[in-house]
């Protein structure tokens, strides 16, 4: 049976001076109660991961604990290795976002002879301790239902929407199909014109979106998986000429300086989901210490999500110079909220 717990507040932990990510691999060593973490992240250079880690190594360094991330690069063969001796040098708990999730069979037979637990990030693996990250069909429902809305108050007309997505991970297709739930079910008037795969990458999305936006210069609306997906396919119909008063930006993640300066610019980023890496990266130690002390941990860790507009933004981050600043406690609120 397939549990689910939802992590609120959980440990009482100050935040620490922001630390820098860059590189590798890095090593954040406190000592502490001796509990040493290993993270292999799938694609450390991108801004929701570099703030997974942020969050990640701020709790471990408040905590004490030993915390060493590596990079794979989005190279299954390369996280394989990177995962398998950082189980040779003994840590303790492993935390991995798969590149594959079911190309990882040789690193939990490792893990499982070590009683190593080991704690995934958004996609489970078969035999993990627990997945942490969003509901995320339940938080597409979501966004889909407000856009449903904005489309039949805002629009004034039916919306042509181009989808940019990442059919190859299971949370980015419940993403996608969560969407279509909520946009269904608002009664809005709307057609799909076209789904198309950005890889989660934004070179990636702009070249796929193009393609799409010349097929089909009616497209007034763009739904992407994640900032950099949203954020290609923006720019795809900015290079194609086309009137950017006439289309609405809708995305997913929110996660770094981007999104948010796209969101709270003069733009046509309207509203996205926002999933708050840094608050994964902190739940993710947390789970790491609990499954080590052998703590019942349910499959599912639930992380908090909600849509947020220029309007609302800072009801969670504050700007600070570049960059912002996350509120853990108005985050951890919202599982409060939903709780009741």
């Amino acid at each position: 049976m397939w549990t689910t717990r939802r992590v609120t507040a959980g440990l009482a932990i100050a935040a620490v001076g922001a630390m820098t990510v860059a590189g590798c691999a890095q090593d954040s060593s406190a000592g502490g109660d001796g509990l040493s973490i290993g993270y292999v992240v799938n694609f450390g250079s991108h801004e929701w991961y570099q703030n997974v880690i942020k969050g990640a190594e701020e709790t471990a360094e408040a905590e004490g604990l030993d915390f060493e991330w590596a990079d794979a690069n989005v190279d299954l063969s390369k996280q394989i290795t990177q995962a398998e001796n950082m189980l040779t040098q003994g840590v303790d708990v492993l935390m991995m976002s798969p590149v594959d999730p079911d190309g990882l069979s040789s690193v939990m037979t490792q893990a499982m002879e070590k009683d190593v637990p080991v704690i995934t990030e958004s996609n489970p693996v078969s035999d993990n301790a627990t997945t942490v990250g969003i509901a995320n069909l339940d938080a597409a429902r979501q966004l889909g239902a407000w856009t449903g809305d904005y489309i039949t108050e805002e629009l004034g007309g039916p919306a042509k929407i181009l989808i940019v997505g990442l059919p190859t991970q299971v949370d980015t297709r419940d993403r996608v199909e969560g969407f279509k739930q909520g946009l269904e079910d608002s009664g809005a008037d709307y057609e799909i014109v076209q789904e198309v795969n950005g890889g989660g990458l934004k070179d990636v999305a702009l070249d796929v979106s193009a393609d799409a936006i010349t097929a089909h210069p009616e497209i007034n609306m763009i739904f992407g998986i994640n900032d950099d997906s949203a954020l290609g396919g923006t720019q795809a119909y900015q290079q194609a000429g086309l009137d950017m008063n006439q289309l609405t930006t809708i995305g997913f993640g929110v996660e770094g300086r981007a999104g948010k300066s796209a969101l709270t610019g003069d733009g046509p980023y309207q509203a996205g989901l926002a999933m708050f890496p840094e608050y994964v990266g902190r739940a993710l130690v947390e789970q790491a210490q609990a499954a080590a002390s052998g703590e019942d941990v349910d499959q599912r860790t639930v992380t908090p999500a909600t849509v947020v507009t220029a309007d609302n933004l800072g009801d969670y981050y504050t700007k600070n110079g570049e960059d912002w600043e996350i509120d853990f406690d108005a985050v951890a609120a919202l599982l409060d909220e939903e709780q009741q």
